[in-house]
């Protein structure tokens, strides 16, 4: 297990090319995985890593562009994914059954989000800043047990599965069901055919 740091100095934005990364190779089983401020080249290019099954994904002031609406990044991480970073993101996590952490994305604007993430099988997505679409675009599909929010916005199309959200802050917009809505703070917001067969607390849903 090594640990691997993007540094893009091939100059060409593939994942795939050895010399873009710290350790002189291609992240591979088990490898804990980083984007750091240090580095902020894009990842243009080698965006199917799906093969490969690292250990943890880690974005942390990282400033460049991770894939794209037309070619996700597509990885599978065995540990916990951490989102903190200002580059505009597009991760598929396959059927990765993890727990992912957002605290700063790009910025958004009216109809998009920050960071953009597909998972069949996600087990728990925390997010306390910035802005995320969950399956958000036409045809996507995604799966999540848990979401906590406490800040940061997210937005979820109407490929979504999503089992229980808990809402203590921020703002989120659904065009699919949630089984079970815990709301105490922030905004909640259903459109479409949503549903919400048990809603609790006492927060602002419309």
């Amino acid at each position: 297990m090594a640990t691997a740091i993007w540094t893009g100095g091939a100059s060409d934005g593939n994942y795939s090319t050895a010399a873009n990364w710290s350790t002189g190779a291609v992240p591979t089983t088990s490898d804990n995985v980083y984007f750091t401020a240090d580095y902020n080249a894009d990842v243009t290019a080698g965006l199917n890593q799906s093969g490969v099954t690292i250990g943890t994904f880690t974005v942390d002031g990282y400033t460049g562009k991770l894939g794209s609406k037309s070619g996700y990044l597509q990885i599978d991480p065995g540990g916990a994914v951490e989102i903190n970073g200002t580059g505009l993101s597009y991760l598929d996590l396959g059927n990765a059954n993890v727990s992912v952490t957002v605290t700063n994305t790009a910025r958004s604007s009216a109809g998009n989000a920050g960071l953009y993430l597909l998972d069949s099988n996600l087990s728990t997505l925390a997010l306390t800043g910035g802005s995320v679409g969950f399956a958000l675009n036409a045809g996507e599909t995604s799966t999540v047990g848990i979401i906590k929010m406490t800040g940061g916005t997210l937005s979820v199309g109407d490929g979504g599965t999503l089992s229980t959200v808990t809402t203590l802050g921020g703002t989120m917009n659904t065009s699919s069901s949630v089984v079970t809505l815990n709301i105490y703070g922030g905004v909640f917001t259903s459109a479409g055919s949503a549903a919400i067969p048990t809603l609790n607390g006492d927060g602002r849903s419309e």
